[in-house]
């Protein structure tokens, strides 16, 4: 198979708590199960528990689903059985003792509060943490080891799942911002511009790289002193722990915060007609340009409409507001572009879209001021 398409298929964690469907279903590359399938195994085991326990005839509480919908490992070994033979052992048991464990397929990991999976796809290894900020993480087979000795040392239980994995399910997949199918020419290119900072870490948390730094930190008693390109980024997202937006017919509500957007084209003179044009035409030429592959870009337009185009890997903020103004070119107007996964307007238009969290079927709001 050319490498250059061979796909990755990765489920990204919102506000839901559902890491536990998003681990099994990238570890198995495909959107195996949702969340009413495993908490259909969650009842069945807690149906045998009670029967067994002989608890019936008073309340039962649930070992194997939480009221937040965290489920147990049990049943996701259920699960993973359903499909044929897959079996989890932990990588501590007797049996995986002084094994290379680079020659595995698979690991979930499991905290308190977070699933995620690690694959072998192709003979590279990915990191398929659903609160991964860019996609799949890929790393190094001399790595994997400390990797994965990393996770330990932070509170996880690591487990191999071990047997035939099923063919990828990649097929008719609805992408949208839980659910993508990403190249690994892709995950490789942010990959590669990733390493080459000074501070680049895996992430191995149940929040973003930076949260789980923080809350590292403080369950120490210690400060956490943030990078000036964490600083920088914290300074684009005023709203990102203050407050949850609130959703309002077809656009997102950051309370009565205007924008402040620096991008250019809104400084033309309404009066310079020629000027205006002269922008419009470059624009054209620019879009008119159809990439076969980069970032797939969906939006909503205030009427409802939706667009969706193409931009480069290295594509900036500036180019969304190009996109979008070229496409308003009927109806001139200013408008603020809004990524709710992120929780974050779009107002620095010199940042690269990598670079803040925005990857292929990112939806972004075009909120009319």
């Amino acid at each position: 198979m050319n490498q250059q398409k061979q796909l990755i298929y990765w489920e990204k964690q919102g506000y839901d708590q559902l890491c536990g469907v998003h681990c099994i279903n990238s570890l198995l590359q495909g959107p195996y199960f949702n969340e009413i399938d495993l908490a259909t195994i969650a009842q069945e085991l807690d149906r045998q528990e009670i029967e067994l326990l002989g608890k019936t005839g008073h309340r039962y509480k649930s070992q194997n689903v939480a009221e937040d919908g965290n489920f147990s490992i049990q049943v996701l070994a259920e699960a993973l059985k359903k499909l044929g033979d897959l079996q989890i052992e932990s990588v501590d048991s007797k049996i995986n003792q002084n094994q290379d464990l680079s020659q595995e397929s698979g690991f979930i990991c499991n905290s308190q509060a977070h699933w995620f999976s690690i694959r072998k796809i192709e003979n590279i290894w990915y990191n398929l943490n659903s609160t991964n900020k860019r996609g799949p993480e890929i790393i190094s087979d001399f790595y994997l080891s400390a990797f994965l000795q990393s996770v330990k040392e932070n509170g996880y239980s690591i487990f191999v799942v071990k047997g035939v994995y099923p063919p990828p399910q990649l097929d008719n997949i609805d992408q949208n911002d839980r659910q993508k199918v990403l190249t690994t020419q892709f995950i490789k290119q942010v990959h590669d511009r990733r390493v080459k900072k000074k501070n680049y870490q895996l992430n191995i948390g149940g929040s973003d790289e930076i949260e789980m730094k923080k809350a590292l930190k403080a369950s120490k008693g210690e400060k956490y002193e943030s990078t000036d390109e964490e600083f920088e980024e914290e300074l684009q997202q005023p709203n990102k722990m203050q407050s949850t937006p609130k959703f309002q017919g077809q656009g997102i509500q950051f309370g009565q915060q205007k924008s402040q957007v620096n991008y250019p084209n809104f400084n033309i003179d309404p009066l310079d007609a020629e000027y205006r044009s002269i922008i419009l035409m470059t624009l054209e030429q620019k879009f008119n340009i159809q990439l076969e592959e980069g970032l797939v870009i969906l939006f909503q337009l205030p009427n409802g409409q939706n667009k969706q185009y193409t931009f480069s890997y290295d594509a900036t903020v500036e180019d969304l507001y190009d996109f979008i103004f070229f496409e308003s070119r009927q109806q001139s107007m200013r408008f603020t572009l809004i990524c709710p996964i992120q929780k974050l307007q779009l107002l620095d238009v010199t940042q690269q879209l990598l670079d803040i969290g925005i990857d292929t079927m990112t939806q972004i709001i075009v909120k009319k001021d």
